[in-house]
């Protein structure tokens, strides 16, 4: 398909796209019916020069078609919204391993555009449910806690210590505790929790 240079880059600047390999046709914008849910779906292309093989190491890698990627982006007006990439697929001639090509926007093996992750774990340091954050960006709520825990550490215990000032809270548990009621340790002097 043509390519069009100043949708190409209105389309980059909407989407806050800054990798050159990355382009858009001409009919790049379209309506679809995604998860039986209408969505904005942006079309585009992700190829770039033959790199030396990730495997062996050799340079002698070919282009070797397209797969397709369904890459869920932050929702525009309350509306799901896609990136439809076709990744650039490479083999190499001397190990015969295949391999797609990376972008920054996206993790390798993931859906989710990075932007998105960011926006939930920024959510996440809000009080705000994992269930409302889920409503809020169209996506389920494992995939809220998949990215709280992609992002935040658990605190490490050490169970052969314990601070030397030590705080106990009470607190209402929620309803997958065996008990009404859980308790919080944390240290005094830091403020740090230490085990719920």
């Amino acid at each position: 398909k043509y390519k069009d240079n100043c949708l190409d880059k209105t389309i980059k600047q909407i989407l806050n796209i800054h990798d050159s390999n990355i382009t858009f046709p001409k009919d790049a914008v379209s309506k679809e019916k995604v998860h039986d849910r209408m969505a904005t779906v942006f079309t585009g292309r992700l190829s770039y020069p033959s790199p030396r093989c990730e495997c062996c190491g050799y340079d002698s890698v070919i282009h070797h078609g397209y797969k397709d990627s369904w890459i869920q982006l932050l929702p525009y007006q309350e509306v799901s919204t896609y990136l439809h990439l076709y990744k650039q697929r490479f083999y190499c001639k001397q190990c015969h391993h295949t391999f797609s090509a990376k972008t920054y926007y996206v993790a390798e093996n993931c859906y989710l555009s990075q932007a998105l992750k960011f926006a939930i774990a920024v959510d996440l340091k809000k009080k705000i449910s994992m269930k409302d954050i889920a409503q809020r960006y169209l996506v389920s709520a494992k995939t809220v806690e998949r990215v709280l825990d992609s992002f935040f550490e658990e605190p490490r215990l050490k169970p052969n210590y314990l601070p030397k000032h030590l705080l106990i809270d009470e607190f209402k548990g929620t309803k997958d505790c065996q008990g009404a009621m859980c308790f919080i340790l944390s240290d005094a002097d830091t403020g740090k929790i230490f085990d719920i």
